[in-house]
């Protein structure tokens, strides 16, 4: 058990080290991105990024999730992976461009081709990093994070600051950034040797779509709960209080950051542990440190939402500081939908992924529809709260047939009231609001203190083990 806790840290801790320095990179451009583009250009350039994930997995068949999870089993044929994948996703590219260029010519649309560069720059991006990553070689997994981030960060500079190329500039920067990524993995991991022109295996490729083809309606529905918002906010409100919305839900990503580190060691190894004997141990440990470490994070960060907003938010942008704090409690309900959804990686059944996520989508569009033309943007907030907790609800209930947990529901209600309670509170706003959010804050902390020294302990124990090893050779 310590030895499965020993490589769980220790991915997390190196998935740690790239997303958050690139994460980081992410989040100072913001200033940048505020201070420059008008709400209108940032609103028009994030909705096109955005875009890609409606269009990909459609496009892709969601292929490359598969070639991710395909790639960690032992006795998997690379080769034939590989290069089946590849042969799929070649085939998008030549659909992609033909449904471009006739819209281009019926609607001339100025950001067309844009668009299609930057969906074969992510499909390279993906394919490859994903590839890498099931490959085990999770350490060049993660500079490939960071050099998309540095790259990103130095011709954002180039082409907003010193060219002023706006939504083009901004566009461009994001193209090249994943294309140069994606290189580097592509040689890096040393991809090419697997692919071979005469290995395109039928029948492997006929069971990565039995996988990855329900993936499909489970990543639109997950577009549906996390962007779908947007062009709800953008109809019934404008483009202006759309970009606003769309640069407050940036600083939501650092606690979906801290799940997503975790969650790319975590996908690795529960498709290991799923089937050993002593599972149900490990997951129910797991899940209890888990979810302490999401609850303190995010009370944390709502805590100080008014103070980060001033440095992230620039300009007109900073009223919309007040949408984060429930931004921030459906991200951090979505990581624990997350969590559960990795389970039907591990068994490659995502079936109920997608049912789930349907389910959640079919919620989050009705109450977008009821609620944004009465209450706004407050009306997009309630209904991604509800739907994160609704898809969160299935996935505990269905994932029961696959492991055995034992979860304190009574604490995790608890919590979850608790932190609803502060963000609505740091949302209202009075001089009281801090004094009670960081109440909230200590509460949360005192709830999950045996996590705490739990955690504690076991990195105690893992360090101490290292530097012995180190010392006895």
């Amino acid at each position: 058990m310590k030895e499965k806790f020993k490589y769980l840290l220790s991915n997390t801790f190196i998935f740690g080290i790239g997303a958050f320095l690139a994460k980081l990179i992410m989040l100072l451009l913001m200033p940048l991105y505020t201070s420059i583009l008008t709400t209108e250009q940032y609103g028009i350039a994030e909705l096109l990024n955005n875009s890609i994930e409606v269009v990909l997995p459609i496009a892709t068949l969601c292929i490359i999730d598969a070639v991710f999870r395909f790639a960690i089993d032992e006795d998997a044929d690379c080769k034939s992976l590989l290069t089946t994948a590849i042969s799929v996703i070649l085939k998008s590219y030549v659909i992609m461009l033909i449904i471009c260029v006739g819209y281009y010519l019926l609607s001339g649309y100025e950001y067309t081709f844009y668009f299609y560069f930057l969906y074969v720059a992510t499909t390279v991006h993906k394919l490859f990093s994903q590839f890498s990553r099931g490959l085990g070689h999770i350490k060049r997994f993660a500079i490939s994070g960071i050099i998309l981030s540095i790259t990103l960060v130095v011709l954002n500079v180039i082409f907003l600051v010193f060219l002023k190329m706006g939504i083009k500039g901004y566009l461009l920067s994001l193209i090249m950034a994943y294309v140069i990524a994606g290189v580097f993995s592509f040689f890096v991991s040393k991809a090419y040797i697997y692919i071979e022109k005469n290995r395109i295996n039928r029948v492997l490729l006929r069971n990565m779509l039995i996988f990855s083809v329900p993936n499909i309606p489970n990543m639109l529905s997950w577009w549906i709960n996390n962007i779908s918002s947007r062009y709800f906010i953008l109809g019934f409100c404008g483009i202006g209080i759309a970009g606003m919305f769309t640069a407050a839900s940036k600083l939501p990503s650092i606690v979906r950051l801290l799940s997503t580190i975790f969650q790319q060691a975590w996908q690795y190894s529960s498709s290991k542990e799923i089937k050993s004997e002593d599972s149900s141990t490990f997951f129910t440990d797991v899940f209890k440190y888990y979810s302490s470490f999401i609850f303190i994070a995010c009370s944390a960060i709502i805590s100080v939402t008014p103070y980060i907003a001033v440095f992230i938010l620039r300009g007109e942008f900073y009223k919309a500081w007040v949408y984060i704090p429930l931004l921030m409690l459906s991200a951090t309900i979505g990581c624990f939908s997350t969590f559960f959804g990795t389970f039907y990686i591990a068994v490659k059944n995502n079936k109920m992924a997608m049912v789930s996520t349907g389910i959640g989508a079919a919620v989050s569009i009705m109450l977008n529809i009821a609620l944004i033309p009465f209450i706004g943007v407050y009306g997009a907030l309630f209904a991604n709260v509800v739907s994160y907790l609704v898809i969160t609800a299935i996935r505990m209930v269905d994932t029961k047939k696959y492991v055995s947990m034992k979860i304190n529901y009574s604490l995790l209600v608890l919590q979850f009231f608790i932190i609803l309670t502060q963000a609505i509170v740091i949302t209202i706003g009075n001089i009281n609001a801090f004094i009670f959010s960081i109440t909230c804050f200590f509460i949360i902390v005192l709830l999950n203190i045996n996590s705490i020294i739990g955690i504690v302990k076991i990195a105690y124990k893992l360090v101490k083990r290292k530097k012995e090893h180190n010392f006895e050779q």
